[in-house]
């Protein structure tokens, strides 16, 4: 080391005579040069990065949000416009469905930014601020977009209308649906590939369920029942051809519970004399086998031998109501409940609707925990019908009705409390719920026979009692009656 230096000193200085006093000297004075230069560069810095520094600060302290948007929203992203006042950082705090508030940021500073956000839950409502810098935003309250609806989010929220008879008598294989978000109809969305009148049609796990019914008898005149069974998957735009029922089957009730489906009452021929069920329950479970497994048995108690009636599920129960006698077709009052967990009906005497009448609309409102209105109780909702005796199926002769009426269900009330008329008095129209606006839809019908309407009626359920039917200006794409409506998230 200490050669090396001899070196370097006399190559810059021949003259110089070493000495340990004058390496210290040199030493000393390489050091005040190195803070000197030190001092020098550091001032400069300060002078330009430490101004800068107090600037940037300053903006980011200063800087406002000019305006905003949401931008190119998806089923599960989006992304936020922000343009600042200064070139700074953008932030956006936003939540959603109560999950708690979350950040995210743009990388550099600027004037414009675009903020992704990402993993957003499609058909929801998103709250969102967004920031400039390190200011407190001068938007004070949230602003909300809504992320897009998936296919299977239509889906599920929408009305199947499925099966059901036109003005020229025949059988109609158009399945519609209705969005009552967007309040758009899908038209002729599929066909049935059997059309039938008075099948069995039931929304199970996610897919549209048609079960036997009246189709044309061979040669085309008149009709008879059939076994046969197709289930229609709405995500995969597909029907299938499922095992046949044990029986011929038409104007049953069906329900589906867990992973089954149950059939009762109905006829098991175009005459309801001599056809139809006595005590006889049907279980289909569809998950069994390549084409599901039928059981046929007998209920340990007596079951309504009657067709037409009008029913829902509830909490386990097939609850069912009015119809026609089978020995004389008279229109009925009774109401009962099969259970298929104790393969009975229940002990006590059920309340009874104030008027005799089958082919009545009917349909249950079962609020979740996860619903809009969670707390609402359950209600067994009828209305409509036929008040006329008759014994041919399906009828030629019917007296419409106008009568709406409805149960509280998971009381002691045990009855049925009439609320406001229908405007109109229809035969065989169709119901159910949409859980988001908390209303209860009602579908076409028949002021006459043989003369469907495409008409549609709402009613509020925050007091079902009280309130009026309201006739909507949306028309079905078609008119029928004897038809189903069916949602697939119950």
């Amino acid at each position: 080391m200490l050669n090396s230096i001899k070196k370097f000193l006399s190559l810059t200085n021949s003259s110089f005579t070493f000495n340990c006093y004058n390496f210290n000297q040199i030493y000393i004075q390489f050091y005040k040069k190195i803070l000197h230069y030190t001092l020098i560069l550091f001032i400069l810095l300060f002078q330009y990065c430490g101004s800068n520094a107090f600037t940037s600060g300053s903006n980011a302290e200063e800087a406002k949000v000019e305006f905003f948007f949401p931008i190119s929203v998806s089923e599960n992203s989006a992304i936020i416009y922000i343009k600042c006042s200064a070139s700074v950082p953008a932030y956006v705090g936003y939540s959603y469905n109560g999950s708690g508030n979350k950040l995210t940021s743009s990388i550099f500073e600027s004037i414009e930014h675009y903020i992704v956000l990402p993993g957003l839950p499609s058909d929801t409502d998103i709250q969102f601020i967004p920031l400039c810098g390190l200011q407190e935003s001068s938007v004070r309250f949230p602003a909300t977009f809504r992320t897009v609806a998936s296919l299977n989010d239509i889906f599920q929220r929408s009305f199947w209308i499925v099966g059901g008879i036109g003005a020229d008598k025949t059988s109609i294989a158009d399945i519609d649906f209705y969005d009552p978000v967007n309040e758009r109809w899908y038209p002729s969305y599929t066909k049935i590939p059997t059309p039938r009148a008075n099948a069995q049609i039931v929304s199970h796990k996610g897919k549209i369920y048609v079960i036997g019914g009246l189709i044309l008898a061979p040669g085309g005149v008149g009709s008879v029942s059939s076994p046969k069974v197709e289930v229609y998957d709405p995500l995969e735009n597909k029907w299938s051809t499922l095992a046949s029922i044990p029986s011929n089957l038409q104007g049953s009730v069906v329900g589906s519970i867990d992973d089954e489906i149950f059939l009762i009452s109905g006829s098991t021929s175009s005459d309801m004399t001599t056809g139809t069920l006595l005590n006889n329950v049907y279980r289909f479970n569809p998950s069994l086998g390549t084409s599901g497994v039928w059981n046929n048995y007998l209920s340990s108690t007596a079951i309504f031998p009657r067709t037409d009636l009008g029913y829902c599920t509830y909490n386990g129960s097939i609850l069912f109501t009015g119809g026609r006698f089978y020995t004389d077709g008279t229109a009925q009052t009774t109401s009962d409940a099969f259970i298929p967990s104790s393969n009975s009906t229940t002990g006590k005497i059920e309340a009874s609707i104030s008027i005799a009448r089958h082919g009545l609309a009917s349909a249950c409102y079962k609020p979740r925990p996860t619903d809009p209105f969670p707390n609402d109780l359950p209600i067994f909702l009828v209305a409509g019908g036929s008040t006329s005796t008759n014994i041919l199926q399906p009828v030629d002769t019917i007296l419409s009705s106008n009568r709406y009426e409805y149960s509280i269900l998971g009381t002691n009330s045990n009855t049925f409390v009439t609320g406001s008329n229908l405007p109109v008095a229809l035969y065989a129209p169709s119901m159910e719920v949409d859980y988001l606006s908390r209303k209860v839809y009602l579908f076409g019908g028949a002021t006459e026979i043989n003369l469907p309407v495409d008409s549609v009626y709402a009613l509020d359920l925050s007091n079902p009692g009280l309130v009026p039917w309201v006739s909507l200006s949306t028309k079905m794409p078609r008119a029928r009656f004897g038809h189903k409506v069916l949602i697939l998230n119950r």
